[in-house]
């Protein structure tokens, strides 16, 4: 590690080891299965994690790859995540970060928490001043590191052949864990990115009500761009125009950052997808990049070269799957990214050249393109400016 790096704060050693697991069978729905797994210790007390894990039931006997699925902000364990994935042909595994058991709300409306659960999240890092081993980021890492533990122990699973997936804060994890977990093979965010201290809503301002010192601790031990340089693995990062939570700049500076030169990391913006769990889990790139990665099936298609000459724009791509549709998106005025206009209009799209070009406005402020290929998926530039650089 580079001496000018600090040392991380999760011993990973003893997280790498497989937890000691406590089934649930009253809470088993046929081959998903409900447990607890021990976590790290909380204020001197042991504590557990629920988990929902599964596996296909026609492919008993087979190695398997395997998901690992954070969920977000007001999430939990979701059974359904669990099961989409099996269909799927992977045995996934889905823990609560919350301190919850099941995913289902009482007539209240809130799930029912177990007297085993570590910290809860406080808002956006509101637990800094807590002792580091008290707050609720290091625990949620630490929590999904040791679901990795646990699912590479089961005989059927493929070892090197396990990813990880998150939804909005899930997002913000899987972009930590990626860094730090060395022993999965891709990563895929949804929603949530890294620089968070730079943006203009809740997450920036949650920073700048933190004093200088703490500010920059927070910074380097639970902003995911503290990360992506020890990243080493494809990603995907999936996101939509106008997130309300996650802006569009610095979710493509995250993708940049983090891509590393790793192959075959993308981008997919996608238009109109919302925020929720279930939609994060909706977009067909996700299952295709893990197809790929895992089955070696066809994979997205791949932004190689882009070039800017005057107001002409020209991006080079591979693609194993003939691609349909090419379109420029650009935006005239970026002064709010969480209200951007993004106009649109088609790109010339050369198959037998494997070449896009378009024609920029003079007056544009970002733009991005993207391509469509025959299965209905998005690939994505990052953004750039007029002049071609990108807006890091």
């Amino acid at each position: 590690m580079n001496q000018s790096q600090p040392a991380l704060p999760w011993n990973l050693e003893a997280l790498n080891q497989v937890p000691n697991v406590f089934p649930i069978p009253e809470m088993d729905e046929g081959n998903i299965k409900a447990i607890f797994y021990e976590g790290l210790p909380y204020q001197g007390r042991k504590t557990r994690v629920f988990a929902y894990y599964g596996m296909p039931e026609s492919m008993v006997g087979a190695k398997l790859p395997g998901i690992v699925l954070v969920h977000g902000g007001g999430g939990a364990a979701f059974k359904e995540w669990v099961q989409l994935w099996v269909d799927r042909g992977y045995a996934a595994i889905a823990m609560d970060l919350e301190g919850h058991i099941g995913a289902d709300k009482n007539q209240d409306g809130v799930r029912p928490n177990h007297e085993w659960s570590g910290p809860f999240r406080q808002g956006e890092f509101a637990d800094y001043e807590l002792p580091v081993d008290e707050q609720w980021m290091y625990h949620a890492v630490a929590d999904v590191i040791l679901a990795n533990s646990f699912l590479r122990s089961l005989d059927n699973v493929a070892e090197d052949t396990i990813g990880i997936h998150g939804v909005s804060w899930g997002g913000i994890v899987t972009g930590i864990v990626a860094g730090v977990d060395v022993r999965f093979t891709f990563a895929i965010p949804v929603y949530g990115c890294g620089y968070l201290y730079e943006a203009s809503n809740q997450y920036g301002r949650s920073f700048a009500q933190m004093s200088a010192e703490f500010a920059a601790k927070v910074k380097q031990l639970w902003d995911p761009s503290a990360y992506f340089h020890r990243i080493a693995i494809p990603m995907l990062w999936v996101n939509w125009s106008h997130d309300p939570h996650f802006p569009l700049h610095l979710f493509s500076k995250s993708f940049q950052a983090a891509k590393q030169g790793v192959y075959p990391s993308s981008l997919s913006i996608h238009f109109g997808l919302r925020h929720s769990h279930a939609a994060g889990w909706k977009p067909l790139e996700i299952y295709a990049f893990a197809d790929h990665l895992t089955k070696g099936s066809e994979a997205l298609a791949q932004i190689v070269a882009q070039e800017v000459s005057g107001n002409q724009l020209s991006i080079q791509f591979t693609s194993e799957i003939p691609i349909v549709k090419a379109e420029l998106r650009y935006a005239l005025n970026t002064s709010n990214w969480f209200e951007v206009e993004w106009l649109v209009k088609e790109a010339h799209l050369d198959r037998d050249a494997r070449e896009i070009r378009a024609d920029l406005e003079a007056v544009t402020s970002a733009y991005f393109v993207q391509i469509t290929d025959q299965r209905g998926c998005i690939v994505s530039t990052p953004l750039y400016d007029i002049k071609g650089e990108s807006m890091l």
